[in-house]
């Protein structure tokens, strides 16, 4: 058959035993090979057998580990690293749109705050997506929610050429209940191609949490890249325009700003071709990133949520008192992130040095998250958890209160708008990956996909209420709400860990 077994070095630096396909005297057209060599490909040691492949030894066949609901299928089967490429891909092409519209949506849909309102009730929409996802997917499968969230995203991006009452706020209640299912489908098969991977390599199961956390890592190592790729796009184009920035003068910017203020705020908006052109190129993003998914993302067998997640253990999970002493936290932390991504860019940069500058000024976020969270993951060993959390923690209310007591004019120069986003993505870099790591140490590994469910909810429930507020009384208002909840959670928190370290003792 032309097959044979060798030695290599896998991703990790070990030595496990690999599979070579060796087409010296074989026809690789050959349907009968190709599919002989699947099944052993994927761990159906029996079939590969019957086809009189090497026999594994029993020691080997021991390593032979198979999960046939979380396996690619056959047909469709596409190596794992590559299936990786291919979903990071197509996040980039189309998440790179999304956070620079986000970015502008303040500042472009001003009149009536229909931008804040739209993605208010997005996020809203979010959580019962979530609710819907696992029956939603027994119809379509995992591959048919990814389709549908990156359709709603290119659908979002296209309303914003005509942006009304009538077209953005139903685009955007759609696109923010198909969010629920993309972000489960999405953690799904990440999950799929960390088995695949680990089916491949025949580790054994002890190995596959360290596949899973390679392969997140590599996902939102690129989710985050994604962020600063589509502000950058969106400077660059919104920077072709001269402005006129004498208007901007007499402009009260900062935390102040309040939605029904006699003064409102002016700045020298795009033309509507270079809206057009940036919308545009948006929705070019949007449709790549779909086009990947079709074309380069093989179909799922696996129909069921990660971890066997039912739709009402999100809900029990939201009840539960070790999740609400962490709740406040969460919330507070989200404000601030969304008080960053969305008042920010209005009541700081376009006020005081226009809009073309909102685009860098998240970027300097992004960068900062990215490498932050990258060398915060590593010192955690030498620093501890509690470290982190009182820096991050630390940063983002002394960031809140910056913002509270700044108020910039367009005699402010762009460099320095662009510290404070840099400050919350120092924060965010820390808090974001420890918040995760807190609570897969405080439940059981059967709770953990209930739990994460719920922080996603409470994080966008807390994102609504921020933006709620934010456009109907004042920006301040929506920091004030999260200094508030920054005190029952900093209670919360240090409970939480003091319980920890007892049952550790115990």
């Amino acid at each position: 058959m032309g097959m044979t077994i060798h030695r290599e070095k896998d991703l990790y630096g070990s030595d496990d035993l690999g599979i070579k396909h060796a087409l010296g005297g074989v026809n690789s057209d050959s349907d009968n090979d190709v599919e002989t060599f699947n099944m052993y490909y994927f761990g159906d040691s029996e079939s590969a057998q019957k086809q009189s492949l090497i026999r594994p030894t029993k020691k080997e066949s021991s390593r032979i580990e198979t999960d046939e609901d979380n396996l690619l299928e056959p047909e469709d089967y596409i190596p794992p690293l590559r299936s990786c490429i291919a979903l990071c891909a197509a996040f980039i092409f189309t998440y790179s749109a999304f956070e620079a519209i986000q970015s502008l949506q303040s500042s472009l849909n001003a009149e009536g705050h229909l931008g804040e309102i739209s993605l208010s009730i997005m996020y809203l929409c979010v959580l019962p997506g979530s609710f819907l996802a696992p029956v939603c997917a027994r119809l379509v499968r995992h591959k048919g929610l990814l389709c549908l969230g990156f359709i709603g995203h290119v659908c979002y991006t296209c309303a914003n050429f005509v942006p009304t009452w009538a077209t953005l706020i139903p685009v955007s209640a759609a696109q923010g209940v198909l969010t629920g299912g993309l972000g489960m489908s999405q953690s799904v098969y990440v999950t799929a191609i960390s088995t695949s991977y680990n089916h491949y390599k025949r580790f054994p199961k002890s190995r596959l949490y360290g596949t899973i956390s390679f392969f997140n890592g590599i996902f939102f190592s690129c989710f985050k890249a994604a962020h600063i790729s589509g502000n950058l796009l969106s400077s660059g184009i919104l920077q072709s325009k001269a402005y006129n920035e004498s208007i901007l003068r007499d402009n009260k910017c900062g935390t102040k700003m309040c939605s029904n203020a006699e003064d409102t705020v002016e700045f020298d908006r795009p033309s509507r071709q270079i809206i057009n052109i940036l919308f545009g190129a948006f929705a070019a993003c949007g449709i790549i990133g779909l086009a990947i998914i079709v074309f380069g993302l093989p179909s799922l067998k696996n129909i069921t949520a990660p971890g066997g997640a039912k739709t009402g253990g999100c809900t029990s999970m939201m009840l539960n008192p070790k999740f609400i002493l962490l709740a406040p936290s969460i919330m507070a932390q989200s404000i601030v992130l969304m008080a960053t991504y969305t008042g920010y860019p209005k009541a700081f940069v376009s006020c005081a040095v226009g809009v073309q500058w909102v685009g860098f000024s998240m970027v300097s976020m992004g960068i900062v998250s990215t490498i932050t969270s990258l060398v915060a993951n590593y010192l955690v060993r030498y620093t501890g958890r509690i470290l982190q959390f009182a820096v991050g923690m630390g940063i983002d209310i002394f960031t809140i209160v910056t913002m509270l007591l700044w108020q910039p004019d367009y005699t402010t120069s762009p460099m320095v708008l662009l510290i404070l986003p840099a400050l919350a993505g120092v924060a965010q870099g820390i808090l974001q990956p420890q918040q995760q790591a807190l609570i897969a140490s405080v439940f059981p590994t059967e709770q953990h996909p209930s739990a994460f469910s719920a922080a996603n909810g409470v994080k966008c429930l807390a994102f609504s209420i921020y933006l709620i507020v934010a456009s109907t009384v004042c920006f301040y208002h929506g920091l004030i709400l999260a200094l508030g909840l920054y005190l029952p959670g900093l209670a919360g928190y240090a409970y939480t860990e003091i319980r920890e370290k007892r049952q550790e003792t115990k």
